[in-house]
């Protein structure tokens, strides 16, 4: 997420008056639906390698997730099937409770997960229990997600003439244009929010060379 983080919330209502709460006693989905809004997104400063989730799915679906910077690697991926699957996907947290991570698109068809590493998913055990069904997938590491994502920047770059040094001074917010056709063009796609894929952008612009 980005650098700054939210203090309050206020509501102004039609008579002038207001009320405000402190961010941090509003309920955790509330938080991430509000910070999925373009209006409360703002470019992250501090990019790196481990603040960053690739999805990848079978039919060539791809989605970037920015997370805390304190999650430290891939706990397990499972999917829990009742009328609908929701995969869900737990990333170890440092010194606290794990970042969850809900994965709604095809999640029994989901491939490929780079965080870190990179690591091939393959279906396990299915287990049922009452009305629902879990089933784990074992995590294989295998090949080099944020290479490929950095191969396939540079070549966009090249494709459209843009300048790499630009890019790499100048956020999503001050060149939207080059940004959403850089997204377009690679092909990936915000799980969450659509910044997220616009610092994952920045992040890659970085550390290209």
């Amino acid at each position: 997420m980005s650098q700054a983080k939210p203090e309050k919330i206020i509501v102004e209502f039609t008579d002038g008056t207001k009320a405000a709460v402190s961010f941090d006693a509003l309920p955790a989905p509330l938080q991430r639906d509000i910070l999925s809004q373009p209006f409360a997104s703002q470019p992250n400063s501090n990019l790196e390698k481990g603040a960053f989730l690739l999805l990848e799915w079978e039919d060539g679906w791809k989605e970037v997730f920015e997370v805390d910077s304190s999650c430290r690697e891939i706990n397990r991926y499972y999917v829990i099937s009742r009328q609908e699957n929701v995969g869900r996907l737990s990333l170890n947290k440092e010194g606290d409770y794990p970042e969850l991570i809900e994965v709604g698109r095809k999640p029994l068809d989901l491939k490929k997960i780079t965080f870190v590493d990179t690591f091939q998913l393959t279906l396990g055990k299915s287990k049922r229990e009452g009305k629902k069904t879990d089933h784990s997938f074992t995590l294989n590491k295998g090949g080099d997600g944020f290479k490929e994502e950095i191969d396939s920047f540079k070549k966009v770059v090249a494709e459209q003439g843009f300048d790499l040094q630009k890019l790499r001074t100048q956020n999503s917010a001050q060149l939207p244009e080059e940004y959403e056709k850089i997204r377009k063009k690679m092909g990936i796609r915000a799980g969450q929010r659509q910044q997220d894929v616009f610092d994952f952008i920045a992040y890659l612009a970085k550390v290209a060379s």
